[in-house]
């Protein structure tokens, strides 16, 4: 999950860096409105990275049974029963969270940046923030309903991945319906501050703008 999410945000922004500095940018807002070109780019790319996580597994699943081994069998066995648990609706429905949530800021990231080496001071604060679940997970598999992790989980950008390695563990009702209200609300949130910002920053050349900056076009009008 963090490493397909990992490469389509990061080619969510390097698309969009790329169309801004070609000013391919400019030709298709001629055809459509701001709104609209976001939302292509978000779904589109989205509907590609879970189309790859499917590509992944046929092949995983076609290896397996080419190549049957002791270890390949046992193999079989477990995506077996991933497959026939209820735990796959659970990873789409955080897979496509976590993409909207981090797809979000990287759009925006990439709409106020003109090359990759201005994005990267930007972006890299979040990427650390991908890492620090992730690095908490053999703590995870450990105990679950901890209060730490437990904890961790109320926050929106953490949620996706702690909830999806919880999800077996049957955690609380409590805290899989209140993760899941703030999670959608956050993105929502998150969507509709990154329109703002795609849409003023979209257009906008030279160096990105600083806070004071980032701060008007947030609060500028469409």
């Amino acid at each position: 999950m963090f490493i397909s999410l990992m490469q389509n945000v990061q080619y969510l922004l390097s698309n969009t860096i790329e169309e801004k500095s070609n000013r391919i940018i400019e030709v298709l807002l001629a055809s459509v409105t701001a709104d609209e070109l976001m939302m292509g780019k978000l779904v589109g790319i989205g509907m590609a990275g879970l189309t790859t996580i499917g590509i992944w597994l046929l092949s995983f699943s076609v290896f397996i049974s080419l190549y049957s081994t002791a270890q390949t069998e046992l193999l079989n066995q477990v995506l077996e029963v991933i497959l026939g648990s209820d735990l796959i609706p659970w990873f789409v429905f955080y897979y496509f969270a976590g993409y909207a949530l981090y797809s979000g800021v990287f759009l925006a990231i990439g709409s106020l940046c003109n090359t990759l080496k201005e994005a990267q001071a930007l972006m890299t604060p979040m990427i650390v923030i991908q890492i620090i679940p992730i690095a908490m997970m053999a703590f995870v598999v450990m105990d679950p309903n901890n209060t730490i992790v437990r904890t961790m989980s109320w926050f929106p950008l953490f949620t996706p991945y702690l909830m999806m390695n919880r999800a077996a563990a049957n955690p609380p009702l409590f805290d899989v319906v209140g993760t899941t209200i703030l999670l959608i609300a956050s993105i929502l949130l998150m969507l509709w501050l990154s329109g703002k910002v795609f849409k003023q920053g979209v257009l906008r050349m030279g160096q990105p703008p600083r806070v004071v900056e980032l701060w008007k076009l947030l609060t500028a009008k469409a």
